[in-house]
Formats: structure tokens, sequence, C-alpha cells
């Protein structure tokens, strides 16, 4: 994989970012595990062609520098940012917990408000427990999982609404899962990454649906939208009109480092 600099950024910031990790197919990451096998299975067969942008990385970035921080203010009797590696299927499962201690396994995220005003991710309790597995296979028992999270985009100015949060910081208990779950989900995932991938599912993708929306002549919002064309069209007065929102995914067309490889999406028409 190549990291190019289309917006010349500063040279410090290229150096920050050059490691891009290594080709390794019987390597799977707890990102790439709970992650789409067909994006990981393109990566490792383009990965000399694949390229990252230096503008792309600046958030994780600013994820690794506050991890760094954080790592040396943790407790001196807890477990942190270290590598665990477990066998599981031919595969070597690895991941680096952010921080244990007494038997809690804390993960930092750098997010934005938007997503806790969203609600919770799958993939942040998925993440989570793949990471406790981990640690229950090297002899560290977990109790609890929890997400503290640093809000990158928070405002002060906006806490006069309910729900948006009182300041930068959330912290969020994340479900444990029963040992008998969490050991069916990790052999269902290694059995997905270990055949050939079929198409990418509406959540890897962040599908969004088509929408129509009914909007009142002239302006530039919606009043109201609608999952048919029929409905929208039945709650179409005069002075009004309805405006097809074709559906996207929006993960393929902006996100995805693999797409121009993927028949799936070229099939689609991107």
């Amino acid at each position: 994989m190549k990291i190019i600099n289309r917006f010349n950024l500063p040279q410090s910031i290229v150096n920050a970012v050059s490691y891009n990790g290594i080709k390794n197919e019987k390597r799977l990451s707890v990102t790439d595990l709970i992650g789409s096998p067909l994006v990981r299975q393109l990566k490792m067969k383009h990965w000399d062609e694949l390229e990252s942008d230096v503008s792309d990385m600046l958030w994780a970035l600013l994820g690794s520098a506050t991890h760094y921080i954080l790592q040396k203010g943790a407790p001196k009797s807890s477990l942190s940012e270290q590598k665990i590696e477990v066998e599981k299927g031919g595969f070597a499962i690895v991941g680096v917990p952010d921080i244990y201690h007494d038997e809690v396994l804390s993960d930092y995220k750098i997010t934005s408000c938007y997503s806790f005003i969203l609600g919770d991710k799958p993939e942040w309790e998925q993440q989570l427990n793949v990471y406790a597995w981990l640690l229950e296979h090297c002899g560290f028992p977990v109790k609890k999982l929890e997400i503290n999270a640093i809000l990158r985009d928070w405002m002060k100015s906006k806490t006069i609404s309910d729900d948006y949060p009182p300041i930068p910081f959330q912290m969020v208990d994340i479900p444990l899962w029963p040992k008998e779950k969490i050991d069916k989900y990790i052999e269902e995932r290694v059995g997905l990454h270990s055949l050939p991938a079929g198409e990418c599912t509406s959540a890897e993708k962040w599908e969004r649906p088509t929408v129509y929306a009914l909007t009142k002549n002239g302006a530039k919002r919606a009043t109201k939208l609608f999952d048919s064309l029929e409905e929208a069209n039945k709650n179409c007065d005069k002075g009004f009109s309805v405006i097809t929102r074709p559906g996207i995914c929006v993960r393929c067309q902006d996100y995805c480092i693999v797409n121009r490889f993927c028949g799936f999406y070229k099939s689609a028409g991107a």
C-alpha cells in the first residue's frame, strides 16, 4: 500500500501516518474480524496497488496521539495498549485493548457528538466483546465493558438541547456477552473470513435507502420523507411536489479503499 500526499501536507504529518501495516493473509485484527470479509480479501489481493492519502488519515492520527497520552496516564496496575494474539481457525486474531484494570475493559474513542445522539454503534459492542474474548484467553477475566468517548466537535452553545452531551466526554457501559455468545460470534466471523467472500451487507456498505421527499414548492427542505412513492403521492397536495432521493451506499462511494476492485460496486453503476 502506498501513502500519497495530494494536498502537500507537512512532512512531519506524512512521516507520522506512514506506517500502514503489513500484508499478512493469516492475521486478523479485531477490526478486520468484525468488518467486511470482502473488503479484507480485496485488500490482500490488491495490496501493492492500493493508495491512501495523508488527508484521509488525520482523524486516525489524532486518535493515535490521544491513545499515546492516555497510555502514559493509565493506572500502574493496569494492562494498557498491550498486543494480544490468539490462534483460531488458522488465523492469528490480534487486538490491542486500551486499558484493562480491576477486571474492567475500557476503550477510548475520539468521535463526534452525532455518534451519541444517534445511539449505540453495534461495531463498538462487537469490538469490545472480542477484546474481552482475547483477554479471557490470556487469563484476564473481564466483568465490565465501557466506552470512554472524547467528543471532538462538542460545542457549549448546543448544550441547551436535551439530547446534546453536557460536556465533551461520555462514558457508556457496553453489554458484556455470555461466553457462549462470544464463542459463537468468533466462530462465525472466522468462518466468513475463511471462505471466498460475497457481497457486503447493507450495514457494511452503510446503505441509505431511496426515500421520497414531500417538499413545498420553492422550499429547500422536505416537509416529510416517505419510504414509498405511492405513499408520498397520496400526501402530495397542491403547492407541493415529490422529489426522489436515490439511495446510496455511503461507505462504498466515499470511504472504501478497494471500491475500484469490487465487482459488486462496479455492477451497481458506480
